[in-house]
């Protein structure tokens, strides 16, 4: 059995395990940092939500999942399988642990610390990915078209007042389109939605899975290393990762890991010893080359919990949330569901030339992600669990993890929100 030492001079060398955005934009700010850095997939690059998700840099979205009032929901989540939200009822039994610290955080003295914690990278979240997007070419990627969030009824925005006065709180706003001025912008939107919210600095990416394999291939350029295979297990030291052997039998050394593999994060944090509660929550879409209509804008509506996005490879019609553990058989009428309820919104649109897709998105009791040392390695550091966020925090959560290893702080950031020993 061979040892690869990843350090090739005297840099410091990084193995960072995870091929998704979170993994990608780690690597390139450790490379752009001086480290020697070789980037660990199992499968291949933006293999899972990095490559199936809507693209939303939604840098207002720091309502958590959890909430007042949450928990007179989680009836409807057991018994509608196609709902926006679902839990699959014999999983629930094996996240009792998870479910009663995420009933928690929806408390309302613990939803304005969430809500602290996510507006934290929300506020850097654009910026960080300015450079990035420059240095790989790839800065027509980003739309600077604004999510419209659509009412029925205009009464209807009154039943989110406590999500619209948390976003206004923490200073993301929106302008209200009556409605004339939301057919006026999107001609394509039926007669019988009323109104619309747009969210301001809502951009969104038009195709984010080559935006995770581009900055990949610029990571590459730059001198960066990729490996496809799976981690089989680490070599430890009382309070250090010495080595990691990978499912091919090579063995890599390096100074620091960073583990950023997603909904797939438990198996290893498991091999450490380190408690992450992080569940795999599904979305679903379904990706429509011919869709017969054109938007310019990202549209939600207010009862689907889904997401219609305009992309370069057609409309994308994706979203809902679905707990049910990774190795679940995927219940693709979920996505038949949504794209019945996309019709609805946009009359015209035609099922044709679609693809469906499920993914996993790495989901924390408390919605704010876990970027931090691990507790019990002092050269292991988690990113994980940033949800339906991480296209959102991807760039941002690459410059902290890169902070944390050349104990910089560039961001000036209050990193205890996002501690891996929260829980």
């Amino acid at each position: 059995m061979n040892t690869t030492h990843l350090e090739t001079s005297i840099k410091p060398s990084v193995a960072v395990i995870g091929g998704g955005i979170i993994g990608v934009t780690s690597a390139i700010n450790l490379l752009k940092r001086g480290f020697d850095v070789t980037l660990i997939e199992k499968e291949a690059i933006a293999a899972g939500a990095s490559t199936g998700n809507c693209g939303l840099m939604a840098v207002g979205e720091i309502v958590p999942i959890s909430k007042p009032g949450v928990l007179s929901q989680v009836p409807g989540w057991l018994t509608d399988p196609t709902g926006p939200i679902s839990v699959r009822p014999l999983h629930a039994i094996t996240m009792t642990s998870w479910f009663m610290q995420f009933l928690k955080a929806g408390r309302p003295e613990n939803v304005q610390h969430i809500a602290k914690g996510l507006t934290q990278l929300s506020a850097a979240a654009a910026q960080a990915y300015q450079p990035l997007l420059k240095s790989a070419g790839i800065e027509d990627l980003l739309q600077p078209y604004e999510v419209l969030y659509l009412f029925d009824e205009q009464k209807e925005i009154a039943e989110g007042q406590y999500d619209w006065d948390l976003r206004l709180k923490y200073g993301f706003n929106s302008e209200f389109l009556d409605h004339k001025a939301l057919h006026d912008l999107e001609p394509e939107i039926s007669q019988d939605i009323a109104c619309a919210m747009l969210m301001k600095g809502w951009d969104y990416f038009a195709d984010p899975a080559r935006l995770t394999k581009d900055l990949a291939r610029h990571f590459v350029e730059q001198g960066g290393r990729i490996r496809i295979d799976k981690v089989a297990q680490f070599d430890k030291q009382p309070n250090h990762v010495t080595d990691l052997t990978l499912e091919s039998g090579e063995v890599l050394s390096a100074d620091y890991y960073v583990i950023a593999a997603g909904a797939w994060t438990p198996l290893l944090s498991n091999k450490l010893g380190d408690y992450i509660p992080l569940e795999a929550m599904a979305g679903y879409n379904t990706t429509i080359a011919k869709p017969n209509v054109q938007i310019k804008h990202p549209l939600l509506h207010h009862h689907g919990g889904f997401v219609i996005t305009p992309m370069e490879m057609g409309i994308r019609v994706g979203g809902t949330l679905e707990l049910g553990g990774l190795n679940s058989k995927p219940n693709f009428k979920r996505a038949q569901a949504i794209v019945e309820k996309a019709q609805k919104i946009l009359p015209n649109l035609q099922n044709e030339d679609a693809k469906e897709w499920v993914g996993y998105r790495p989901m924390m009791p408390d919605t704010l992600p876990v970027i931090d040392r691990s507790p019990r390695f002092k050269n292991v550091i988690y990113a994980c669990g940033h949800g339906q966020l991480g296209i959102t925090y991807g760039a941002i959560s690459g410059e902290l993890v890169a902070d944390m290893i050349t104990s910089e702080a560039s961001m000036q950031m209050d990193m205890s929100f996002y501690r891996a020993d929260r829980f």
